[in-house]
């Protein structure tokens, strides 16, 4: 089964989890430096939860070690170590971010990614989720006017 790591256990965490975990296909955990948080996340959706600091290449390096997939629902600040982390311990990398500097230092640590590895920035709700959800949604129409999105 494929292990998935979700960095962050905000409202955009918690909703990645419940996703996952629902499925029965991964096996998923939670991780945060806010460890109410991330327990309570785990007592959810019955996954196990970690208590990290996103900044620390060891904390992270120990929790992704043995990881086929991290999801970051953090701050972009964190992406690019989380990143070189991914690439060090082999796991694909997907992030949220729709902060162009950081979608270039990712995209630079993936220059050297093994085979079959992944690196995805910028797979947030928006602009990506939202408008494949309003094209779907305005195809159903004959015509159309306007689409607004938020």
């Amino acid at each position: 089964m494929t292990s998935v790591l979700i960095l962050g256990a905000g409202k955009i965490g918690r909703m990645i989890t419940a996703f996952l975990s629902r499925t029965e296909d991964y096996q998923v955990q939670v991780a945060d430096v806010d460890a109410t948080q991330a327990n309570a996340l785990a007592q959810r959706f019955a996954v196990p939860a970690h208590t990290i600091d996103a900044s620390s290449r060891d904390d992270l390096y120990s929790i992704m070690a043995d990881t086929d997939i991290v999801i970051s629902a953090l701050s972009y600040r964190f992406n690019p170590l989380i990143a070189q982390v991914a690439l060090e311990t082999g796991s694909s990398y997907f992030d949220l971010t729709e902060d162009v500097a950081t979608t270039r230092a990712v995209r630079n640590v993936s220059a050297s990614a093994r085979d079959g590895q992944v690196f995805m920035p910028q797979c947030g709700l928006a602009p990506g989720f939202v408008s494949i959800v309003a094209n779907d949604l305005a195809e159903g129409f004959d015509t159309l006017d306007t689409v607004f999105m938020r």
